[in-house]
């Protein structure tokens, strides 16, 4: 039974790398997925790929600012898989988990998102970090785009649900079709576990 989700922001509650791209300067919109490059994670070769100009690896994360971090937009996914946690564990259960960059912009970009985007009872429920799966155990859901950490998590004894994204091992999958049908089941799981209890 599911009783904790831990959500992810970038990519999942957001829309991270494809903003981010087309704010930098590259001809690309928010939600134009279909442009990604076949490269992975690496969001600065993508840049690279896509006709970029040339910076390393710390040019490219140190040229995105506390603004940018603030100002994402909210993924197509977002209100409705929120609604959806909510439904399935209610909303004190519900924890954003996020890895912001070594540049403290970055945390701080993120916390006024969270205050711009989530209503105020979870200004508070957020845990900040890059070691996901230090949350993992059976009654947790990760929900998150990265197919590491939701691995790693997995590893730990926790639940977790990969978002299709360009990057990921699900690259293709229809996004909607994948997250309900896994919260069909989490709901019927669930249903199943309290009439035992």
């Amino acid at each position: 039974m599911i009783k904790r989700i831990l959500l992810d922001l970038d990519d999942t509650c957001n829309s991270f790398t494809m903003h981010i791209l087309g704010r930098l300067g590259l001809p690309v919109g928010p939600f134009d997925y279909d442009k990604f490059p076949d490269v992975g994670y690496d969001i600065v070769e993508a840049w690279h790929v896509l006709g970029g100009e040339p910076m390393t690896e710390i040019e490219f994360w140190e040229s995105i600012t506390r603004e940018m971090w603030a100002t994402l937009p909210v993924s197509p996914e977002f209100h409705r898989l929120f609604a959806l946690c909510r439904n399935l564990v209610g909303g004190e259960n519900i924890c954003i988990l996020t890895s912001p960059t070594k540049d403290p912009d970055s945390l701080a970009g993120k916390l006024e998102w969270i205050h711009e985007q989530f209503p105020s009872w979870m200004h508070r429920q957020f845990l900040i970090g890059p070691q996901k799966h230090f949350c993992a155990h059976p009654e947790a859901l990760l929900i998150d785009d990265n197919d590491e950490k939701v691995n790693k998590f997995r590893e730990e004894g926790g639940r977790a649900l990969l978002v299709p994204r360009p990057w990921n091992s699900m690259k293709g999958r229809n996004t909607w079709g994948h997250i309900d049908s896994e919260f069909h089941w989490l709901n019927l799981e669930n249903i199943d576990d309290e009439s035992r209890a």
